[in-house]
């Protein structure tokens, strides 16, 4: 029987379960040594519409992101941004539709927030969408901050641009106060694949002038140690290096001793789910992971014990979420996530 296909979306939608196995296979690439493996992932059935380029100080290439304001244009009344990630699936769209509707539940606070969501592609979706080499892709790397497939930056000694440049690039331009004259606050929400770069990025961020920026990061499967403690002692020779650590770390990172000191001043809050308790499925089991607890909420319990224990992070909380897992609106829409992503009579914090 022929198909037809009356509408574009859904013949990007069955192109995408028809040919994801050999895309994956093809350009699903290879865990470093020690790493957990790459799950396969198919290509993402929506991109989004606005393109945003890399400032040059950043390197070469666009991104394509979601927003409910044009970020040129900006907005004159506007106090807060949610900068709100995607997980492993790279599914922007449904993730800026729960960023949306996160803002909607917050009342007055969220009619004050601008909402955006990048998305980060890697080569099967540029393949199956025929992007232009402009586009940003990586493989699974830009969840740990790694440089990008492709473009090359224009100055051949530079590598492409990181996943982190990206989220320095949307913190520079909602941080415009010709664009943004109201802007108090940038705070970043992410879960599981999402909650992976921001539970680095938050450690190695570069600072940039602006306003304040936070993190709320929901079930992650592991966290970079900016010390070398672990709270599960296991002889793993890779447990320090990164993803886990900052051994080897990404060209982006800098200098060990200005991330500490910068990772002090951050304001970060765990979210963990209180059934999110597996060990099983996606979740890393490499050794260097297991150093950090058996699952996602033993790690995040033990992080951010091990922070505190250190002085590293003085103002690193966590908030247990209740009757919940690894489910990204159940984590995202839970009066937990409301308290951290819009703090009561704190809206400059």
């Amino acid at each position: 029987m022929k198909r037809v296909f009356k509408h574009p979306r859904r013949l990007r939608l069955f192109l995408a379960l028809v040919l994801a196995p050999a895309l994956t296979n093809a350009f699903g690439g290879v865990a470093g040594a020690g790493q957990a493996p790459s799950h396969p992932s198919p290509p993402v059935a929506d991109i989004g519409s606005t393109i945003e380029a890399l400032d040059s100080s950043r390197g070469a290439g666009a991104y394509p992101v979601f927003t409910s304001v044009d970020l040129h244009t900006g907005s004159a009344t506007a106090r807060q941004a949610l900068v709100i990630i995607h997980g492993r699936l790279r599914n922007a769209s449904d993730y800026y539709a729960t960023g949306l509707a996160i803002a909607d539940a917050a009342g007055q606070a969220g009619e004050a927030t601008v909402v955006v969501a990048p998305q980060f592609l890697i080569q099967a979706d540029a393949t199956l969408y025929q992007l232009s080499d402009r586009y940003l892709r990586w493989s699974r790397g830009w969840e740990e901050g790694a440089p990008a497939l492709g473009p090359a930056s224009p100055q051949s000694n530079n590598p492409p641009a990181s996943s982190y440049d990206v989220l320095d690039d949307v913190v520079a331009k909602l941080s415009n106060a010709q664009a943004f004259p109201a802007l108090k606050r940038i705070v970043f929400v992410g879960h599981g694949g999402g909650a992976q770069l921001l539970a680095r990025y938050a450690v190695v961020m570069h600072p940039q002038p602006g306003p304040p920026v936070s993190f709320v990061i929901a079930n992650a499967g592991t966290y970079l140690y900016p010390i070398t403690a672990r709270p599960v002692p296991l002889d793993c020779p890779d447990f320090n290096l990164w993803k886990y650590g900052l051994d080897q770390p990404p060209p982006y990172v800098g200098d060990p001793g200005t991330i500490l000191k910068d990772f002090a001043a951050r304001d970060i809050t765990l979210l963990l789910g209180a059934n999110d308790r597996k060990a099983t499925g996606i979740l890393d089991q490499s050794c260097a992971a297991q150093t950090q607890g058996r699952n996602r909420l033993q790690r995040g319990l033990n992080f951010a014990q091990e922070m505190t224990a250190a002085g590293a992070a003085p103002h690193l909380r966590y908030l247990v979420v209740p009757d919940t897992g690894h489910n990204e609106k159940g984590m995202l829409l839970s009066r937990e996530a409301a308290g951290a992503i819009f703090p009561v009579g704190n809206a400059e914090r």
